[in-house]
């Protein structure tokens, strides 16, 4: 990831096998790389507690805006709650909020600003990121992880692969409008 500088990164449940010290560790050492500047660590569902060496810090963010070619976009992080809490060891105080009532906050808080370009990322899996597009309302793409989904053409099972469904998987938003989801499949 240091070679590679990711612009954002979500952490899902793996990331907290170690508690929340394990996490911290991981991004002390996402920021001992080479790159320009610091991986944005995303996740707008996850409140860490007193007793989490990442309480109150600014290193972690709910979600970031970005500005390309003159457009302005954010990036809404997202971790899978339920599966963290009961497979993973989070610290106790660090609470998991549901995915789509936080989703919708963050996207309506961008909509109030005038942010009109708004992308989840998550890890939170491939069912559940139909489930964020169908739900919300004013989200245009979903870029998820955790359930190692193979997304693409029927095609690719001549060489042994399976895909679940399309790439980009379109779906239609609480308003009818269409939502783009991709997944990073695996490894």
């Amino acid at each position: 990831m240091n070679t590679v500088c990711f612009d954002t990164f979500t952490p899902g449940n793996h990331e907290f096998d170690a508690h929340d010290d394990g996490l911290k560790k991981f991004i002390d050492a996402l920021d001992q790389g080479s790159c320009q500047e610091k991986t944005k660590v995303l996740t707008a569902n996850v409140t860490f507690g007193a007793s989490s060496p990442l309480y109150q810090t600014k290193r972690v963010q709910k979600s970031q805006v970005f500005e390309k070619d003159g457009v302005k976009f954010a990036i809404i992080g997202l971790t899978i709650a339920s599966k963290t809490k009961n497979s993973s060891q989070p610290n106790a105080d660090t609470m998991f909020a549901d995915e789509i009532a936080t989703a919708q906050k963050e996207i309506d808080a961008y909509k109030a600003q005038g942010i009109k370009n708004i992308i989840l990322q998550t890890h939170v899996g491939y069912d559940l990121d139909q489930q964020l597009a169908k739900s919300l309302t004013d989200v245009d793409v979903i870029i998820g992880g955790d359930s190692h989904t193979l997304l693409g053409p029927d095609s690719l099972k001549k060489y042994g692969m399976t895909p679940e469904g399309a790439y980009p998987t379109q779906l239609k938003n609480k308003d009818g409008q269409v939502v783009c989801i991709a997944q990073a499949w695996q490894y």
